[in-house]
């Protein structure tokens, strides 16, 4: 008499419906956007040449928009403007940058979680991916990746909150 082998079939259902369960838990809830109020205030990096400013603002419960500035001795210069949105049950990073006014990408933020959050936009060229990640609530790392004129591009800032 054969044994029915009920472990092999039960582990490979448990895999399965596991598998199934895992994208939706890190998936970006628009229910989840209070997370995005950590971003509010002014963030700061320096470097050798300048210094980058960058401020959030929460305007209302969907809605939370940001400039990014370089600063270079008294003069000042706006790199992009963001504005995160909460559109329906979908959440999105959608940056505009002072070199290209009226084509912001829409990047739709993939995961969100108290440590951060990663957008993305796979079809478009740069920005591919934006991910944003709180060390603690006085610092954060923001990275930008993406390809321009054929070349893979990679930002990283480290910035304080003043």
């Amino acid at each position: 008499m054969e044994k029915k082998r009920w472990f092999n079939s039960s582990l490979v259902l448990l895999l399965l419906s596991l598998s199934y369960s895992l994208p939706a838990y890190s998936q970006a809830r628009a229910a989840d956007a209070y997370m995005l109020n950590k971003l509010n205030g002014t963030w700061v990096m320096s470097t050798r040449r300048s210094t980058i400013i960058e401020t959030w603002t929460q305007q209302n419960d969907s809605t939370w928009t940001g400039k990014t500035w370089r600063v270079v001795k008294n003069d000042s210069t706006l790199q992009q403007s963001v504005m995160l949105v909460k559109r329906g049950e979908e959440l999105f990073f959608i940056p505009e940058y002072e070199g290209d006014p009226g084509h912001p990408a829409r990047l739709k933020l993939r995961v969100l979680k108290p440590i951060g959050f990663v957008a993305e936009d796979l079809a478009n060229d740069f920005p591919k991916k934006i991910t944003y990640r709180f060390k603690d609530d006085r610092h954060l790392d923001a990275r930008v990746e993406g390809a321009r004129d054929g070349t893979i591009q990679e930002y990283i800032f480290n910035y304080q909150k003043q």
